[in-house]
């Protein structure tokens, strides 16, 4: 059960504690400690000297080593006997013996010095010159001297191959007599068989036919003829140029005077400006052949609850400063305002830069009527989080976490503040014990007569 405990400080009296099992004792024959446990078996330094004896094995085996300075006991392995190992054995043979003989025939194989091996030491083993002869060849590749290969080859041969491959004949637009690889000979292409389809030859060339009106084919490759794309080229839904007239909407940019334009008025360009400019378009002709400034005739043509500049040196409105569509009036820019600001609601600043604040103590969760967390965050690395040090309404207590979104209405402690109480007494647990708000763990009681201290926990 959590209670408050007193806490042991430098100059604290032996008495002070509880010596439930008796281990505290001024009788000599009660003296008896563990030292020390090894795979669960407790030693205990039980005589008037505490002398605790490990055995160390003689010879070969464990060897334990003592050091008085520095009170360390240390334990190595020295020369284990092969008999002592759980394998002991590698194949039946014993450690530390040779293994059986390797024998080499000395016919194909041939070792650098004898021809028995057992692995006592290194031998190299190697194919006797001469070694491997048509016995060993196997069948699948036929007899060497005997039968011929079959199948197909690849990689590169050295030497004299007396093959007679079948014979390659020509036709399918190749010329030439029969080859079967035993002489270089030359095949042609049959110009013949490259008829039709407008490929034709001349002199060996590939000659591309066309009618030279709106592709051309020379020297310097394939490109289109210089006028070559007529109006019958181009799509009907496009119109046709010097004779239709384009309709519909276009965009980007055109270069020209603009002279010929028509059907461009004072009023189709008012409707085409109404939702941006508010309408009003004082008289003016434009053809598009020149430059012509449009400007607003007032502010009474102005879209309705908008607040704009008027800039004199363009004698026209500059740009949009407040609007207000019936419930958020919103001013564009910075503003500046000359005297007191009385807000008769809730104020909300989402940047506040060097806050200096009058009022000696901060209502903080004004608006709430039940209880709740609250606090403060120190914003890090990213943009709405950081650490939190505000107070947690379940446990009753200030608390620190780390991580915390600012736009969340609670939140759980990594830690908890430390209280410090002082009560008249001596001790917390008795008449004069604290309020029971602060019977929280880690928090600290300072006698006021005595000032011993006590944790509670």
């Amino acid at each position: 059960m959590a209670t408050w405990k007193k806490v042991a400080v430098s100059g604290s009296n032996i008495s002070q504690f509880n010596n439930d099992s008796g281990y505290i004792t001024s009788v000599t024959a009660q003296h008896a400690f563990t030292t020390a446990s090894f795979n669960g078996t407790e030693l205990f330094a039980d005589s008037s000297q505490g002398n605790l004896t490990f055995a160390s094995g003689s010879g070969a085996g464990l060897n334990i080593t003592a050091n008085a300075g520095t009170d360390t006991l240390t334990f190595t392995l020295n020369n284990v006997p092969n008999s002592s190992l759980a394998n002991s054995t590698i194949s039946g043979i014993s450690l530390g013996s040779d293994l059986n003989d390797l024998t080499v025939d000395n016919a194909t194989l041939t070792l650098d010095s004898g021809t028995t091996y057992n692995g006592s030491a290194a031998k190299t083993i190697s194919v006797k010159d001469g070694g491997i002869d048509t016995d060993a060849i196997a069948d699948s590749l036929g007899t060497i001297g005997v039968n011929s290969f079959t199948g197909s080859f690849s990689g590169s041969f050295t030497g004299d191959v007396n093959i007679d491959l079948a014979d390659l004949t020509p036709g399918d637009g190749l010329f030439g007599s029969a080859y079967d690889g035993n002489a270089a000979r030359t095949f042609s292409v049959d110009s013949g068989s490259l008829a039709g389809n407008g490929l034709t030859t001349s002199g060996g060339t590939f000659v591309v036919e066309n009618d030279g009106s709106t592709i051309t084919v020379g020297a310097s490759g394939i490109k289109v003829t210089d006028g070559g794309i007529g109006t019958t080229q181009i799509a009907d839904s496009l119109g046709i140029l010097g004779e239709n007239e384009f309709t519909g909407s276009f965009t980007g940019s055109f270069t020209g005077d603009g002279s010929g334009l028509t059907g461009i008025t004072a009023d189709t360009l008012a409707n085409a400006l109404t939702d941006t400019a508010g309408g009003g378009l004082t008289d003016f002709s434009f053809d598009g052949s020149s430059a012509v400034n449009i400007a607003v005739s007032g502010a009474a043509d102005l879209t309705d609850n908008t607040v704009v500049k008027w800039d004199n040196t363009s004698n026209k409105f500059a740009n949009t400063i407040a609007t207000d569509d019936g419930s958020t009036f919103t001013i564009t820019g910075d503003s500046r305002i000359t005297g007191d600001l009385t807000v008769q609601g809730t104020a909300s600043f989402q940047n506040t830069t060097e806050l200096q604040v009058a009022d000696r103590f901060i209502l903080m969760a004004s608006g709430s009527n039940t209880a709740g967390d609250g606090g403060i965050v120190i914003q890090q690395g990213t943009q709405n989080i950081g650490e939190v040090f505000g107070f947690d309404s379940a446990t009753t207590r200030f608390g620190l976490t780390g991580s915390f979104n600012a736009s969340d209405t609670a939140f759980t402690p990594d830690a908890f503040m430390a209280a410090v109480v002082n009560t008249a007494g001596n001790d917390p647990n008795g008449a004069n014990a604290p309020d029971t708000r602060y019977e929280k763990k880690g928090n600290l009681y300072v006698a006021n007569d005595s000032e011993d201290i006590w944790i509670y926990s």
